[in-house]
């Protein structure tokens, strides 16, 4: 593979231009889809207008991981009594944690569930419970990168939820059993160990 160097020439299509010689230097360049910006990364310019017209293979590897870093919201309606239940567990867990710390718990069971090492086949049973069964008042959010979000998306197929809202409610619901309810849970020792890092 040939490794170019700022500075370094080069030829590429410009769509204003046509066929032109570029120089490498370095630049923001926006991401396909609008949701962001690689910053500085070493991209083909032309040398008539200026504009990008070529990114070399060897800047991808940045660009996937800026692009990994964009973080997107996942979002739900939760009843009140959802919120207090986060709010007690980060307290059990650790009273002197941030109140943010209730990202870190969901992301844990998310990734938990992803990997194999949390069961998400009882989450639609939980979301049948008399403790689900109440009013929606409350709004929810949590912003994560590319990566996490598409851990979501994977543990909702493989619980068969209809979408991100329910698995955040499955969620919460195992967070009051595990938690709130017992005293020697691993995922409270786990959690604990996560809250002192915090």
């Amino acid at each position: 593979m040939k490794i170019v160097r700022e500075n370094d020439r080069g030829k590429a299509l410009c769509d204003k231009c046509g066929l032109v010689t570029t120089t490498f230097k370095l630049r923001d360049v926006p991401f396909d889809d609008d949701s962001g910006i690689a910053k500085k990364i070493l991209a083909g310019v032309c040398d008539k207008c200026h504009a990008v017209v070529s990114i070399p293979h060897q800047s991808t590897p940045q660009i996937k991981v800026e692009y990994d870093k964009a973080k997107r919201p996942i979002e739900a309606r939760v009843p009140a009594h959802f919120i207090d239940t986060l709010n007690l567990a980060r307290v059990k867990i650790d009273k002197d944690v941030s109140p943010e710390f209730y990202r870190s718990m969901i992301l844990y069971y998310v990734h938990g569930m992803y990997s194999g090492h949390i069961k998400s086949s009882d989450l639609k049973k939980l979301l049948n419970s008399e403790f689900a069964q109440s009013i929606s008042s409350k709004r929810l959010s949590i912003k994560v990168n590319r990566s996490k979000e598409r851990e979501f998306i994977s543990v909702v197929e493989k619980a068969k939820l209809e979408n991100t809202s329910d698995l955040l409610k499955g969620i919460i619901i195992k967070i009051y059993n595990d938690i709130l309810q017992k005293d020697n849970s691993k995922h409270l020792a786990a959690l604990k160990r996560s809250a002192a890092i915090f």
